[in-house]
């Protein structure tokens, strides 16, 4: 045995090297005793930005388009019913005859759809 003062200079015991067999098998047991925890989060991770993220985008695109879709349909709903009422007063009999007569008179402008809806 050594006193303090001195130095051993002995070589330790060489530890055997691992077998790689075995660092296999164990990190392979690590792996399958974990398995009820990385599954299900490999599969949340699937969900998430394989199915949720693209839904969500398609989603605030169709709300955008919705809010296009319903302008045009309003546009088109307003120049429906502006179209309806012109064609209700060319149909009319005593419009027609205004019309008439204001080509016929010299003096006057003749009867258009604009003046005629003024009072």
């Amino acid at each position: 045995m050594a006193t303090p003062a001195e130095l051993d200079f002995t070589q330790p015991a060489a530890t055997p090297a691992p077998d790689r067999r075995a660092q296999a098998g164990a990190l392979l047991g690590a792996t399958l005793h974990w398995a009820p925890v990385w599954a299900p989060l490999v599969f949340l991770g699937q969900l998430v930005f394989l199915g949720l993220l693209p839904a969500r985008a398609e989603s605030q695109r169709l709300d955008r388009a919705e809010l296009e879709v319903e302008q045009r349909a309003e546009a088109l709903s307003a120049e429906q019913r502006e179209l309806a009422e012109q064609a209700r007063m060319l149909s009319d009999d005593m419009f027609q005859e205004r019309v008439r007569r204001s080509l016929v008179a010299p003096g006057t402008p003749p009867l258009t759809l604009e003046r005629a809806r003024k009072p």
